[in-house]
């Protein structure tokens, strides 16, 4: 979103002493002694430089904006995936305020896209396992049209599939295919199992990490709109309400 020129300029001339005093503390460090990052100060909490307040949103935030309670009958889950997108705001502020670059800026950016990628997954997992659940409230597991196999239950990709057949979540082949690809990238968490070299790949970046984030609102929304009302194979089942 463009910034009106004199907020521009005001924050970029605070930037500039932001970054003064940063490399000064550095210098300071060296001075004492140290060689960070090898060797490093531990300044007590109150002396470390502090996070703008509020720019992390809160765990009732997440859990209404995302509908965590109607996905995630479990309390411990709900919370997991509030404390992933906190730390996704935290990879926001960085990738916005800070000049990361070189490789360490595409790696960041893949650690970014695994969280928000990770955040989708348990989504997806999620409703597949509360979907048609094997709690013998029909006498019909293998036989209902909402079954969903093991491997639905336990891959991802399967999930996804299964999900858009029932016509659960509304994308098209291409849509389907796409989100797909956004999973592979997150499978690249697993460093041996990478080929070629991810810097050169290039294919980690602002772009597919929007992209990523606007996949998981979409997701998620269209989960809870058409997926929820069938958790327990369209029986009513309580919803946890627990904080």
């Amino acid at each position: 979103m463009p910034l009106n020129k004199e907020i521009e300029k005001q924050i970029a001339e605070n930037n500039q002493k932001i970054s003064a005093l940063l490399t000064e503390n550095e210098n300071l460090l060296r001075c004492a002694g140290l060689n960070p990052p090898a060797e490093n100060a531990a300044l007590p909490p109150e002396k470390k430089i502090q996070f703008p307040s509020g720019y992390i949103r809160t765990v009732g935030h997440f859990k209404f904006r995302y509908h965590l309670s109607e996905i995630f009958p479990t309390k411990a889950t709900r919370h997991n995936v509030t404390y992933a997108l906190e730390v996704s705001d935290l990879m926001n502020y960085i990738v916005n305020r800070i000049n990361i670059w070189g490789p360490v800026e595409v790696i960041f950016y893949k650690l970014a896209i695994v969280n928000i990628v990770s955040i989708m997954e348990s989504i997806l997992l999620e409703a597949a396992n509360n979907i048609c659940c094997r709690t013998q409230t029909c006498g019909k597991t293998h036989s209902c049209h909402l079954h969903f196999s093991n491997s639905d239950r336990n891959y991802v990709k399967n999930a996804l599939d299964r999900l858009v057949e029932l016509n659960l979540l509304h994308f098209n082949p291409q849509e389907v295919q796409h989100i797909k690809d956004v999973i592979d990238l997150r499978n690249r968490v697993h460093i041996r199992l990478t080929n070629g070299n991810e810097l050169s790949n290039a294919d980690f970046n602002r772009d597919i990490y929007n992209d990523a984030v606007n996949l998981l609102k979409t997701v998620d929304e269209q989960i809870y709109q058409y997926a929820v009302p069938l958790y327990g194979c369209g029986h009513t089942i309580p919803i946890s309400r627990e904080p």
